[in-house]
């Protein structure tokens, strides 16, 4: 394990996102996020792993910078390692103050430009929303793909 949790950031029903110091020998920038689940709840987050791979390329959506499974206070967790989003998430600017006229424009042109290369994969992202738009110094980046779902086939399993 190249990182040494830290401090819970959130929770929600995948399991929790904690920040993490990285250890200096690996390839990893000093912070990093940390989305955990247990291991035997973690499909979600496995499929969110797969995309956010398939999906490495866009700017506008939050690295990956890999996975481990780890066993911490004797539970087997399966954890992703993610871009450290320094600013928060975008909720957080708008509920306190608002944000300019120019800020909203780069965060939407961001946000665009991630469901641009998500759909043109096939897919659609299904829970856009301000808590997943997170904000890596200057840049709005799209998060929180583990709701994904290929436009190919519908709920019942049925060609659109």
């Amino acid at each position: 394990m190249g990182w040494v949790r830290g401090e819970t950031l959130g929770k929600g029903g995948f399991g929790f996102v904690s920040i993490a110091k990285t250890m200096q020998d690996h390839n990893l920038p000093p912070l990093i996020a940390v989305k955990s689940a247990n291991f035997s709840e973690s499909e979600s987050v496995q499929k969110e792993k797969v995309l956010l791979d398939k999906f490495q390329s866009c700017p506008s959506i939050l690295r990956c910078f890999g996975d481990e499974i780890t066993t911490e206070n004797g539970e087997k967790l399966y954890n992703i390692l993610l871009e450290y989003a320094s600013g928060g998430c975008l909720v957080d600017h708008i509920t306190v103050k608002g944000l300019p006229e120019i800020t909203v424009s780069r965060c939407a042109k961001s946000i665009l430009t991630a469901l641009l290369h998500i759909h043109k994969a096939g897919y659609v992202h299904c829970d856009v929303k301000p808590h997943n738009v997170l904000l890596v110094g200057q840049d709005a980046k799209l998060a929180d793909l583990g709701s994904c779902c290929c436009k190919t086939s519908s709920v019942d399993g049925n060609s659109r």
